[in-house]
Formats: structure tokens, C-alpha cells, sequence
């Protein structure tokens, strides 16, 4: 199971019973509309519905597909760099030849560039118009279709951002970034990466900015011989030269977008997989190679697994993902080199899962076959990249972890889009936008996934797989549009399509239904009303949907029926011996649709226990407003992971300490008590303790660990010290915290220069706090002088080698406050008062200093 099987689902169980503390309305009926529960939606690029959202009636540009006049061949970039004035130096080469009508003059997209030196075929030109925006090339003769035109062009370009869209999906569209370029910032890394979607690698290299655009390329960079380069493709040579510098090849010889090019340069710790034949390598910040695999964990296996579901085999040379300080978006898909944001990086033995970077790592993976192989020819239909990326980290899930977890990262998707919907719904193919930024949301990556998810439900499992293996074949290497979609599933289907994807592609919004159902015991009939009400918020009047029903008898037993909706109301009637026990429209969760089903309170526990998707069970739990102690008996040994957490949950909230105690003690997962320990700790920190020492005895996980040591230190601090020593060899700086944490807390087990060792410099920010909440803990049980001794460390390379001095600071302060809240012996109480008073007279910065004088006011000097 790997993290959302865990962390996500806590967040899951929680929310449902956060919401439970609203009113119900009046009329009772199944919530399975996932917009009830909020959940963060995390998404190649953080994708998030906009506070404002442009309403699709307000006047906005049509935006077609660019026209093509000439067909970029290759792509030949010499580049060096000029770190201190952060500019791009280079010489790029194009190779270019009319698509079919000749031509007479060539325009390339080249943002602020100084032009140095032209050539067209080897000849010396200066028959150009440079505008800032674009390079507008008059050519000395016509050129017909397969004329092949050289241009050669020598720059400079320092790329510069220009304003975007509010809420984008992309934060920036400089193209290219130099961090920390004269190497100034105390821990940070000298680098240089790009970002070219949707357009801006046009902001340091010349060339036809538009997604419909490809071809083979090559980058030659000079850097220094410290400095590591990653581009696409493979590296064919690797020259040193003069000075300290060095001259790196890499060349991709098939062609792609313009947008997918890119280049990184830096020091990482690299690690290589392999993967039949072809490197897998991961990128990763100095001190973290250890970590690699962990982090872009199953890579390997998700090239194995996507080669072989979609029939249709990785075809780049190689697959190198590569994490980056300050990444624009969460992740970009470059062809065969994939960048990531920082975020995702973290030290192994900090996770208790596999698999924790799973939904972004398999959402780049799978564009490495929709969007670089087969790329959306406008951003209108960019749902065609971004959708079948998030439909990709379903597979995935579904695969690797089960149904049930893929149904669960489901409804977050659902989640994601009903909020974007309500707020300004669009069609999902949409040629009518202000700005690209704006086709990146949750229509475009969302409502794409859940629709794919549809339309494999209706074709069925082989034809799904197999109309992608003819999209892909038919369209490797080329740009597309929906109808090339729908005409694949058409010819391997052998059906007319078109219903579905006018409804759903160039359609606005989704179903609402409202159902009924009664059982009539004279005539011994169940009666289904289903009535489609979306008019009603200026979504498309009507869809047309196959619906499964599934109906449940007395004695749990399930018949499945299937509909077909295609009026606005509708009424069914089926033939049962007795009255169902319960009715469930679409059991496996299948349809993009907000449901309210009327429906009698009494088939609320017996949808909870039925074995039908996990939304429909979590719905009608939640609608319980007492659930039964029988109903929870049941759902702790339930095989859903789900469920049997969230009875769990329902007894830490109900209190019932004693039977979660039990619980624990029988339970055979470690992060099911994990989980359980957590609520201990507040209610019965003695049981706690109990909890805490069985799963130090038989886990190895780091951060299970780090809360059992601290649940036993606030029983027994000498019994927490005698476990510490187990865990004493240990490199983790979790478990150097944890440590630090108990000591703090027993007279003379440690002196004030364990704080401020060469670790201790060099923790992260993930435990910073509780650290240095326990060097405040330390001063506040020491003698004046001692105090005294630690406030001068904050000169201390601990407190100023940081990015943020400030933020230690403030940890320091607040802890120190509270110590003194807390103190009880009078002496003591004033050594804190005189240490924090030096640390007043000391403070540079204002919002610091207002801290301290609310905090203590006019005893501060």
C-alpha cells in the first residue's frame, strides 16, 4: 500500500466525520456527490478550482490550432551561460522545410533575444525583423515542400517573466532559471533548469513555439567540470576542455514538441535502474541518493506495466526524472527527462509506505505516451495530454494497490472538478479561453480521467486497451485532436461513438440526478424515477447514460440491472418477489454524475456493509446518525482496509478507550496502531505507553518509531531513555530529534553542545520545530549561566547557515514563551525571563521583537 492507503486515508475517514457535525437536511438521501468531502488535490500541477473563475459566456477569444507553414526537421542548440548576469550564450541551428505551400519568409518565436550573427544555407543575412516577441526572417527565394532551409542563429538572451493568469497552473514563464546563480544562499544549490509548457521555451532558444510543431534535436552545453547536465535524449559524448570547463552532447533522435525540450544543470546525487535495457536514472539533491529509489519508486515496474496494458512499448532512449529547487509546477513531462519540484523529496526512513510519490511519478510516466508521443495539437485540447495522465495514475493504483484505493484517489478527482463545476463549468475540449494557463484545471485533468474511466466501462476492458494501442499507433510522433480518439475506439469497436464524445467532450458539465424508488407489494414491483435536473445550472439538458443498478435482498444477495437514460425524466420497473432491503444506482462508481437518491434510513447499514464500491459505503455510513455497535463489530473485520478504519475512527471519536486499547494490542498491522496510539496519547497517555513499547519491539519504521519514544516519554522519561539507546546508531535525524526530545527533558542527560552539532545544522525543516521547542525545554531547566551560554548560540552556524535564520528564531522564542508560561519554580522562572530578555536587546527583526512584548509585555526590559 503506499501512502494514500494510509495518510490518505486517514484524511478520508476524517472528513467524513468532520462533515457529519452539519445539519442534515430534512429530506435524507445518499451524498454520493464527492464535492461533500474535501480532500487536497495534488496534480502534476497542483491543480486547484480558481477562487475566480471566468464564466463561459463572457465573450472570449476562439483559439484554434496554429497554423502550420513550415515544418521544424531538428533542432541544434550550443549553449554556455553567463551565471552572474544569469543570460543564455548560444548558437542554435535550425533545420526547417514548408509543410506544402512555399514560402517566402519564416517567423521564429524568440523572446527578448540580442541577435549576434545570422546565416540562411551558410549565407550571412541581416534581412531580418527582430520585435521582441519574434524573429520575421525574409528569405532570398521562394522555398517549395521538401526544400530543406538552414538557419543559423548566434544570441544572447537573458529570459525575463511576464505576467500570467492568477491561480495558473504554472507559476512563471521565464522558460529558463538560474537558482542561486552567485552562489550566495548559505545551503542551496547552484542550478539552471527549464520549463517550456505550454510556450516558453521560446524564452532561450529560437523556434516554433506551438505544441502541433516537433522534431529531433540536439544540445550541446558548456559548464563547469563541477557541474552535472541532463537533457533528452542520450549523452554521446562528454569532452573536457580548458579552464575547468567541460562540453556536454546530448542528442534525441525522434522528434518531438518544442515545449517538451529541456535542459538541467547542477549537483545531484544520481542513481541508476534499469529498465530492458535502458537507464533509469534519478536525480535527487546532494545527501539524498541514498533515498533515490524510495522516491521514484516502481519506475521500473510502471515501464513494465504501462508497455504491456497499452500493447505499445516506452519508446525513448532512456527515462531520467530529476528533482529541482524552486520548480514553477509540480512536474513536467519532457520527453524521456522528467522534472520535478522538491517537493516530493524525502529522506526514506521518514516514510512508512511504499510507494508515497506513486500518483505524481505514474502521471509523468504515462504522458510519456499521451502528450509526448502523441501530443494535443492546441491547448484546447490539452485534456488529451493531462486527461489520460490522471486516468494513468488510476491504472496504476488500480494495479499495484487494488480497486478500492483507485476508487479513492476517484473521488478525490470527483472532488476536484464538482468544485471547479459549480463555480464555472466549460467543455472539456474548449476553444474559447483567455489565456493557455486557464485550459490547466480541473476540467482538463480531472473530468478527462473520470470520462476515460466512462468510456472503459462502456467498451469494456479489451476494446479500451486496444482502441489506445491503435491511437497510439496510428498517431505516434504526431499531433492530434478528440476526433482522432473517437475514430480509433471506432475502429476497433465497430460502434458509432459520437453521442459520447459530443456529450461529454464538447458537452458542459454533468449529470444531476435526482432518484426515487418505491416498492409496490400488490403488484410486487419496484418503481425507479430518475430525473435529470443539470438544466437547472446551464449544464448540458441531457446525457445520455447507461446506468447499472444493483438491488439487494433480505439476505444480502445482489442482482445487477442495467438501464439507459436518455430523457430528462424516466421511470423503470422490475419484477421482485419481496421489497429490497436496499437500491443502489451505478454500485461500481462508475458514472461522472452527482446523485440524490431519496431513500428509507433502514438501507443506510445495509449499503455500509455491502459489497459495492467504496464511495456508496462511506456515503451511507455517514448518513447513520447512530451506527450500530454491530455494525461496527462487522466492519472491523471487514476486507475493506477502508472500512475497518473507519470503525476505528468511529470509536476514538465516540471515546471508547478501552475497546481501541484492545484493539491495538491484537491488531497485527504496526500502522494501524500507529494510528490508534496517536488518539491514545491525548486520552490515556498509560495506555499509550502500553501501545508504544509493542510497536518499538517489532517495527523499523522511522516515524512510527519517533512517536512511539515520545508517547513513552510522557509516562516514564527514564524507560524512553533506555529505548533511545536501541536507536543510538541510527542516521536518521528523526529519531536525532526524538532523542534530543526526551533528553531535554531528564536532568544532566545531555549538555547544551548536543544541540549544536554538525546534524543538528543540517536538519530539514521537518522536524526544526520539535527541536528547537526541546533546546528552549533544555534552557528553561538550566542555571542562569547556562542560559545564558545558549542564547549566544544563535551566532551559531545551527541558527545562521540557513536559508531562514528568521524561522529559527521564531521556534526558539515560542519556546522559550512557553516555558516560562509553564514554570513553576520562581528562580528558574526568572533565568528564562533574563535569557529572553537578552534575546530582546539581541533581536533584529520587528515581527520577532512584537512577539516577545506580547508575550511578556513590560516585564521585557
Amino acid at each position: 500500500m503506499n501512502k494514500s492507503s494510509y495518510i490518505f486515508l486517514l484524511a478520508v475517514v476524517a472528513a467524513f466525520f468532520i462533515s457529519c457535525t452539519s445539519a442534515k437536511p430534512a429530506q435524507k438521501a445518499e451524498a454520493t456527490d464527492p464535492a461533500d468531502v474535501q480532500y487536497v488535490t495534488l496534480d502534476t500541477m497542483v491543480v486547484m478550482p480558481d477562487e475566480e473563475v471566468i464564466a463561459y459566456d463572457t465573450p472570449l477569444t476562439y483559439q484554434g490550432t496554429v497554423t502550420r507553414d513550415w515544418d521544424l526537421l531538428h533542432t541544434k542548440l550550443d549553449l554556455s551561460f553567463d551565471w552572474k548576469n544569469e543570460k543564455v550564450i548560444g548558437s542554435a541551428t535550425l533545420t526547417l522545410t514548408p509543410v506544402f505551400y512555399k514560402q517566402s519568409s519564416l517567423v521564429l518565436d524568440a523572446v527578448n533575444f540580442e541577435i549576434k550573427r545570422m546565416t540562411i544555407n551558410g549565407k550571412l543575412t541581416s534581412a531580418f525583423e527582430n520585435t521582441d516577441r519574434q524573429l520575421m526572417i525574409s528569405l532570398e527565394k521562394d522555398y517549395k515542400k521538401d526544400d530543406e532551409l538552414i538557419v543559423e542563429i548566434d544570441y544572447e538572451v537573458q529570459p525575463r517573466a511576464t505576467p500570467l493568469v492568477a491561480g495558473g497552473a504554472i507559476t512563471s514563464n521565464k522558460g529558463l532559471f538560474f537558482i542561486d546563480p552567485q552562489d550566495t544562499i548559505p545551503n542551496r544549490p547552484q542550478q539552471i533548469w527549464t520549463q517550456g509548457e505550454t510556450q516558453y521555451n521560446s524564452q532561450w532558444f529560437p523556434t516554433l513555439d506551438s505544441p502541433n510543431e516537433r522534431g529531433t534535436q540536439e544540445i550541446i552545453l558548456t559548464v563547469s567540470d563541477t557541474m552535472m547536465t541532463l537533457s533528452n535524449g542520450l549523452l554521446i559524448s562528454s569532452t573536457p576542455l580548458a579552464g575547468g570547463m567541460r562540453r556536454d552532447h546530448w542528442k534525441l533522435d525522434l522528434p518531438h514538441a518544442p515545449y517538451l525540450t529541456m535542459i538541467a544543470v547542477g549537483q545531484w546525487d544520481k542513481v541508476t535502474d534499469y529498465w530492458r535495457g535502458r537507464t533509469v536514472d534519478y536525480y535527487v539533491d546532494l545527501g539524498f541518493g541514498p533515498s533515490a529509489r524510495k522516491i521514484f519508486q516502481h519506475t521500473p515496474e510502471m515501464l513494465e506495466f504501462f508497455s504491456t496494458r497499452l500493447g505499445y512499448d516506452f519508446v525513448w532512449p532512456k527515462y531520467a526524472q530529476i528533482i529541482v529547487k524552486d520548480f514553477v509546477t509540480g512536474a513536467m513531462e519532457n520527453s524521456s527527462a522528467v522534472v520535478f519540484g522538491d517537493f516530493i523529496q524525502f529522506n526514506s526512513d521518514d516514510i512508512i509506505d511504499e510507494g508515497v510519490n506513486d500518483y505524481i511519478v505514474s502521471h509523468e510516466l504515462f504522458h510519456q505516451w499521451f502528450g509526448d508521443l502523441v501530443t494535443c495539437e492546441s491547448w484546447s485540447n490539452v485534456t488529451l495530454n493531462e486527461g489520460f495522465a490522471n486516468y494513468g495514475e488510476y491504472l496504476w493504483t488500480e494495479y499495484k494497490f487494488g480497486r478500492e484505493q483507485a476508487d479513492l484517489t476517484r473521488m478525490n478527482e470527483l472532488s476536484g472538478y464538482y468544485n471547479q463545476a459549480e463555480n464555472g463549468a466549460h467543455p472539456l475540449i474548449n476553444f474559447y479561453y483567455a489565456d493557455q494557463q486557464d485550459m490547466f484545471d480541473a476540467h482538463s485533468y480531472n473530468k478527462g480521467g473520470l470520462v476515460l474511466h466512462m468510456l472503459r466501462d462502456l467498451v469494456g476492458d479489451d476494446a479500451f486497451f486496444a482502441s489506445l494501442q491503435e491511437y497510439l499507433k496510428r498517431n505516434s510522433y504526431s499531433a492530434v485532436e478528440v476526433a482522432d480518439l473517437r475514430l480509433a475506439f471506432e475502429r476497433i469497436t465497430g460502434q458509432d461513438l459520437q453521442w459520447f464524445f459530443d456529450q461529454w467532450y464538447f458537452g458542459i458539465g454533468h449529470p444531476i440526478l435526482n432518484i426515487t424508488h418505491t416498492y409496490d407489494e400488490e403488484n410486487h414491483q419496484l418503481q425507479i424515477s430518475i430525473e435529470q435536473t443539470q438544466r437547472d445550472q446551464g449544464f448540458t439538458e441531457k446525457f445520455i447514460l447507461p446506468v447499472e443498478i444493483a438491488i439487494i435482498d433480505e439476505n444480502g444477495k445482489i442482482t445487477y440491472k442495467q438501464i439507459r437514460l436518455d430523457q430528462e425524466s424516466q421511470r423503470f420497473n422490475f419484477e421482485l418477489d419481496a421489497e429490497p432491503s436496499a437500491v443502489v444506482i451505478d454500485p461500481r462508481d462508475i458514472l461522472l454524475a452527482v446523485v440524490h437518491h431519496d431513500m428509507p434510513e433502514s438501507e443506510y447499514p445495509v449499503r455500509t456493509l455491502a459489497p459495492i464500491a467504496i464511495n456508496h459505503r462511506l456515503s451511507a455510513f455517514r448518513m447513520m446518525d447512530e451506527v450500530e455497535p454491530a455494525i461496527i463489530d462487522q466492519l472491523l473485520l471487514d476486507s475493506s482496509y477502508t472500512m475497518r478504519l473507519l470503525a476505528i475512527y468511529h470509536l476514538i471519536e465516540q471515546g471508547d478507550v478501552d475497546k481501541i486499547y484492545a484493539i491495538a494490542k491484537n491488531e497485527k498491522n504496526p500502522e494501524v496502531q500507529y494510528y490508534i496510539l496517536e488518539s491514545l496519547s491525548e486520552s490515556d497517555p498509560q495506555k499509550a505507553k502500553d501501545i508504544a513499547v509493542r510497536l518499538l519491539e517489532r517495527t523499523d519504521k522511522v516515524p512510527i518509531i519517533y512517536a512511539s519514544l515520545l508517547a513513552v516519554a510522557e509516562v516514564d522519561i527514564d524507560e524512553a531513555m533506555h529505548w533511545v539507546t536501541h536507536f543510538e546508531g541510527s542516521e536518521s535525524e528523526a529519531l536525532y530529534v526524538a532523542r534530543a526530545s526526551i533528553a531535554a527533558r531528564k536532568e544532566d542527560s545531555i549538555t547544551l553542545d548536543y544541540f549544536f552539532t554538525d546534524k543538528a545544522a543540517k536538519l530539514t525543516d521537518d522536524y526544526l520545530e520539535e527541536y528547537i521547542a526541546s533546546i528552549a525545554l533544555f534552557l528553561s531547566s538550566q542555571p542562569a549561566a547556562v542560559q545564558q551560554s545558549g542564547l549566544n548560540k544563535i551566532d551559531s552556524p545551527f541558527f545562521l547557515n540557513t536559508k531562514d535564520p528568521e524561522y529559527r528564531r521564531f521556534f526558539l522564542i515560542t519556546g522559550l514563551l512557553r516555558q516560562y508560561s509553564l514554570e513553576e519554580d520562581v528562580i528558574y522562572q526568572d533565568a528564562i525571563l533574563q535569557t529572553i530578555n537578552s534575546l530582546y536587546q539581541k533581536e533584529t527583526s520587528e515581527y520577532l521583537k512584537s512577539i516577545l512584548k506580547d508575550g511578556l509585555g513590560d516585564l521585557l526590559d
